[in-house]
């Protein structure tokens, strides 16, 4: 993967898809979440994933108490094809 400062003027563009894709994973509770954007790493050395990658990170907060209630991690290449995702809440 090159590391590209599109990387960087793309930053909206990863975190929308992050959305998207959280959107159609968890339809059951997205109502009662506040998504937050917490970050996009670079991912070259994953158990998991065995391509480099970036990792685009959403926290779940609750609408009403306000607290975190999950994390949301969206795994894509540099060319935004998807890899992988995982939804952990608490």
């Amino acid at each position: 993967m090159d590391l590209d400062i599109n990387i960087i003027k793309d930053k909206d563009v990863f975190y929308n898809l992050a959305i998207e894709y959280y959107n159609n994973v968890d339809e059951e509770y997205r109502e009662e979440c506040l998504i937050s954007r917490k970050s996009i790493a670079i991912v070259v050395d994953h158990e998991f994933i065995v391509t480099p990658c970036l990792e685009i990170k959403l926290e779940l907060r609750s609408v009403i108490e306000q607290n975190k209630i999950g994390n949301y991690f969206l795994y894509v290449n540099q060319e935004k094809e998807f890899l992988d995702e995982f939804l952990i809440l608490e």
